[in-house]
């Protein structure tokens, strides 16, 4: 955690939502993204807070990218999905057949208190909007697999062209 006198950072990465305009007007935005900060903002939308350059936060919105100066939001548990994962609906066999999809859209429902992820099949937007217990993530991610006993990431040049760590027996 970076710390200066008497202020406390974040951990990052961390989860969050703007659920209404911060009052600074659009001095807290980065001068190239207030475009498309005023496109996402306010929202729902659960931004992934990635980095801090000491000036401005790099907020990810699947590959939408907005930089912030430190500004108040509302934090969101991270339920490990990311746009763009990969992921299995989950069967139970009376609604969800067991699926594939990927994450297209995350957005935070306040009155519940959960996310919920809009998913495309086959190119089609699913009807049903979804919850982090109803799916698993298919996706790889070295800082997933990072917790796992049975592999080692490798930082040599043997690392394959997809940027995923190989499985070491």
């Amino acid at each position: 955690m970076n710390t200066l006198p008497g202020i406390i950072w974040p951990e990052l990465p961390d989860c969050g939502v703007y659920l209404t305009w911060p009052q600074d007007g659009v001095e807290w935005i980065h001068p190239d993204d207030i475009q498309l900060a005023e496109e996402l903002i306010p929202s729902g939308r659960v931004f992934r807070r990635v980095s801090f350059d000491g000036i401005y936060y790099r907020l990810e919105y699947g590959d939408k990218v907005l930089r912030v100066k430190p500004t108040m939001w509302s934090k969101v548990h991270d339920q490990g999905f990311w746009i763009g994962d990969q992921v299995e609906i989950k069967g139970d066999f009376l609604t969800n057949e067991p699926s594939i999809a990927v994450i297209t859209e995350a957005i935070f429902d306040a009155s519940t208190g959960m996310i919920a992820y809009t998913l495309v099949q086959r190119d089609m937007i699913l009807d049903k909007n979804y919850h982090a217990d109803e799916l698993r993530c298919l996706t790889r991610r070295p800082e997933k697999l990072a917790t796992r006993s049975d592999f080692k990431v490798e930082t040599s040049e043997e690392i394959p062209n997809d940027g995923l760590p190989k499985l070491k027996e």
